[in-house]
């Protein structure tokens, strides 16, 4: 039988990569982590996409200032990042 990280193309390592990015930049996780996570990293091409992605998207988001994302906007893209099933798009559009 097949995982089910393995039917979508990713393995246990990626899901649990995805979830340790922002504790990575943020430099909160303990040394053996991290060392787990930079290998992995190195080994998955994908997974370093989406670091690098994150990263980006993070640089980004700090370089805008106070209400530069109108607060529908907002709301919407951290419906979107928590999982809430809010579409970050307006109705009928991208």
């Amino acid at each position: 039988m097949m995982r089910a990280g393995a039917r979508r193309g990713r393995s246990a390592g990626c899901h649990e990569a995805v979830e340790l990015v922002t504790d990575y930049l943020e430099g909160a996780l303990p040394a053996g982590r991290r060392r787990c996570l930079e290998g992995h990293l190195a080994a998955c091409a994908g997974c370093a996409v989406h670091l690098e992605q994150i990263r980006v998207t993070v640089w980004i988001l700090g370089c805008l200032g106070a209400g530069a994302i109108p607060d529908r906007a907002l709301s919407r893209l951290c419906g979107a990042f928590l999982g809430s099933g809010v579409s970050p798009f307006p109705e009928g559009g991208q």
